[in-house]
């Protein structure tokens, strides 16, 4: 009997590295916040919920992912099952913003960083509070209107 219990306890401790424990939600909205794509990665392959909002009515982090336009963290998110049709409200906050989908979104910022033009785009993610540092790094990025397109077509796809 104590061969057996000791037996099974072995096999659980052995187990608990190959199956792990899923990551914590908000270390996933962090990273995604953050840009961090090879952090917010990381934590999809190893099961974070790619549902994660920062409270019940919330931004998705396919929301964050979408408005930062970037690319490797939304096929990441979609492809671990993000719902692209969730319309959250930013922060969970009733009267900051409408209600939006990250293709909506993801639309905005595609229309922002060909509208208009570089110098301006600071300024007017500014008053829009979207003055977020990632996302004003992403937005005047030379090669941002071709991540917003890639985007754009991936929530596209996901929202069909």
């Amino acid at each position: 009997m104590k061969n057996k219990l000791l037996f099974h306890l072995v096999l659980a401790l052995t187990l608990i590295p190959i199956f792990g424990c899923k990551p914590d939600p908000a270390l996933l909205m962090s990273a995604v916040k953050a840009d961090n794509t090879a952090e917010a990665v990381r934590l999809i392959e190893k099961n974070a919920d790619a549902n994660s909002r920062t409270s019940a009515n919330g931004w998705s982090a396919l929301h964050y992912a979408a408005m930062n336009g970037n690319v490797e963290i939304v096929q990441a998110l979609l492809k671990a099952g993000a719902d692209a049709n969730y319309a959250g409200v930013k922060d969970g906050q009733a009267n900051s913003a409408k209600a939006l989908k990250p293709l909506s979104l993801a639309q905005g910022m595609l229309e922002v960083v060909t509208q208009i033009q570089t110098p301006l785009i600071e300024a007017n993610l500014r008053e829009s509070e979207l003055d977020d540092p990632a996302l004003l790094k992403s937005a005047t990025d030379p090669k941002a209107a071709d991540r917003y397109q890639k985007v754009v077509d991936l929530l596209t796809k996901a929202t069909k």
